[in-house]
């Protein structure tokens, strides 16, 4: 599996579970769903998802609700970055890997923040648009594709757990600041 070198306890709890998880789980039609579900993290395919869910919003008059998804993932995107020069975690170290190791640092998960970001916006959304059967689907179909593309980052032995809660806690954290903010912004009644 890969030599283990521990830089603090917290590393080294992380690195075992993820070690056990990995051993018990590894399968080829696991695999191949967690590298395509990944994907669901990525701005390839989150950014185009976000400016669609903003343009809708923005024709029907919800200004605040585009402004809740493209302001929550703006900063989200740069304060995960930030964060990850901060903390210079290094990657998991694992040979074998599924996928190419990413070339930044390690924490938090950037994966993991960027989708957080956007499904709980999204969630939020629901919430004032839709009739309460719909938008409680949407917060269960968005808490499932969150955990799945968190878990997918430890499957891909790309991040440590501590990586993946660290980014849906900053995600969260930065979503409901937004929630709270935008109200209170000029242009927010304008219609």
């Amino acid at each position: 599996m890969g030599c283990f070198i521990f830089t603090d306890r917290q590393t080294a709890v992380s690195t075992i579970i993820q070690f056990v998880i990995t051993l018990i789980i590894h399968n080829r039609p696991m695999d191949s769903f967690f590298l395509t579900i990944t994907w669901l993290g990525s701005l390839y395919l989150l950014l185009p998802l976000s400016a669609l869910s903003c343009l809708l919003s923005i024709r029907c008059g919800r200004i605040g609700d585009a402004a809740l998804m493209g302001i929550s993932l703006g900063i989200t995107i740069i304060s995960v970055h930030v964060a990850k020069l901060i903390f210079r975690r290094p990657r998991p170290d694992f040979t074998d890997l599924l996928v190419t190791m990413p070339s930044d640092w390690s924490f938090p998960s950037a994966h993991t923040a960027q989708v957080t970001a956007v499904f709980l916006s999204l969630t939020l959304i629901s919430f004032r648009c839709l009739p309460p059967f719909w938008a409680i689907l949407v917060t269960l179909l968005s808490l499932g594709v969150v955990g799945v593309v968190g878990y997918s980052r430890v499957y891909l032995q790309v991040h440590y757990i501590s990586d993946v809660l660290a980014g849906m806690a900053l995600a969260i954290l930065i979503v409901f600041a937004v929630q709270v903010i935008v109200p209170h912004l000029p242009w927010f009644h304008l219609k």
